[in-house]
């Protein structure tokens, strides 16, 4: 039991109420936000979500919009018929090495391995019915069992054929999905007045795509983030800044964290130190690259 957490009751033991009805908040959109930093090859993606005006923030809808294309290295040429090349799946996220968020300019997270966690959630914790239809905006394509390094023209492996078909002949490829991290995986509200700034930094040309070559990169034409801003009822936001006055606001995480350990070859057995350090984990996941 967590400390100084109050005590509630069943709603099935609720006998003498009506239905409630929901006043607190009037309405909500989806608002674009545009880079701030400029798009190149290497550089990071960066937004800022400004904390003015009157509207809350619902970090769980931060959805993530690129337009991306594969060229070859030499004069950004467009591939040909003969070019065997796909992005690896869920390339949406999977692109992406590492996420941070920051609360008026404080970081507060920063997830390394971040497309080795956007993947096994997405993989491991969604229904196969949201894989096939909502992730595949942002490609996800399962790899076929066994054939995950075949890359042939004639490949058997069905995922790399489905996503080297949506960008063959370099064709752009319009991406939209959620963004995977702590802060967006909890159902409460961000209050006015925080600014809040996300960054994401891309892996290497060699990771995100498939091919036998190497003469190959992935280009992002454009880049926006879409996050949900609500109209709360004025006499929430005015009790909220009086509780300010008194205490601070808490929100409640689960956190996911992906470590790497490197093994030697040969191995039969092994043993991993530290695994995890303080709190003990509700899940652990195990994988091998």
């Amino acid at each position: 039991m967590v400390e100084k957490s109050p005590i509630c009751l069943k709603s099935e033991l609720d006998l003498f109420s009506g239905l409630p009805i929901q006043l607190a908040i009037d309405n909500s959109s989806l608002a674009q936000i545009h880079l701030i930093s400029y798009l190149t090859d290497k550089s990071p993606i960066e937004f800022l979500i400004s904390g003015n005006g009157e509207h809350y923030l619902d970090l769980a809808q931060t959805i993530l919009h690129l337009q991306v294309k594969i060229v070859k290295r030499a004069a950004n040429a467009a591939l040909m018929d003969t070019d065997h090349v796909a992005p690896i799946s869920y390339i949406l996220n999977t692109m992406f090495s590492q996420f941070s968020i920051f609360l008026n300019d404080k970081k507060i997270a920063s997830q390394s391995n971040y497309s080795y966690r956007a993947f096994m959630e997405s993989l491991l914790f969604s229904s196969k019915s949201n894989q096939d239809s909502l992730q595949s905006s942002a490609l996800f394509y399962k790899d076929t069992a066994a054939e995950h390094d075949n890359v042939a023209g004639a490949s058997a492996n069905n995922g790399f054929i489905a996503r080297k078909n949506i960008c063959k002949l370099s064709k752009t490829a319009d991406l939209v999905g959620i963004l995977h991290f702590d802060l967006g995986s909890q159902p409460k509200l961000l209050i006015n007045g925080v600014d809040v700034k996300i960054k994401l930094e891309r892996h290497k040309d060699t990771f995100s795509l498939m091919s036998s070559a190497d003469n190959f990169k992935l280009a992002i034409e454009t880049a926006s983030l879409f996050i949900r801003k609500i109209n709360v009822a004025p006499s929430i936001v005015l009790a909220h800044e009086k509780a300010l006055e008194r205490g601070v606001i808490k929100m409640p995480i689960r956190r996911s964290e992906v470590r790497s350990f490197a093994l030697s070859n040969g191995l039969q057995s092994s043993t991993i130190a530290n695994a995890f350090i303080g709190q003990i984990p509700t899940c652990l996941i195990l994988g091998l690259v």
